[in-house]
């Protein structure tokens, strides 16, 4: 079976898709900035614990970042000529890794936010 899609609204998707991934390389910046920002907080007085744990917590996160800054990039050079040039065919696998990196961002994101909100906690104030 063949759905048929109106070019300018098949268009219309191609370039929000487009964009949504341009997003998601800001927020994956946003992270890995604010990531560093917290790497150094948790070099403060912690205990053992607490440090070895947020350790382990950032170098996951990072090696998360990275996997998924590839992705998305490689997912934006699949949608670019997509959306201004002619569109002859498109594959479900692009949906379905637009969804899959969906799924990561809303986990990464989760992550990032748990770590970020939980760290402070253990900080000792002057």
């Amino acid at each position: 079976m063949t759905t048929t899609i109106e070019d300018n609204a098949l268009s219309a998707e191609l370039q929000e898709l487009y964009l949504i991934t341009k997003q998601w390389s800001s927020d994956l910046q946003f992270i890995s900035d604010e990531s560093d920002i917290l790497k150094k907080l948790s070099k403060k007085p912690l205990e053992p614990e607490v440090k070895k744990k947020h350790a382990l917590l950032f170098s996951s996160l990072e090696q998360q970042l990275v996997k998924l800054k590839l992705k998305v990039i490689h997912l934006q050079k699949r949608l670019e000529p997509l959306t201004y040039g002619p569109i002859k065919e498109i594959k479900l696998s692009l949906i379905e890794e637009q969804q899959l990196l969906k799924s990561e961002m809303e986990e990464i994101l989760l992550t990032f936010h748990a770590t970020k909100n939980e760290l402070p906690g253990h900080i000792p104030h002057k």
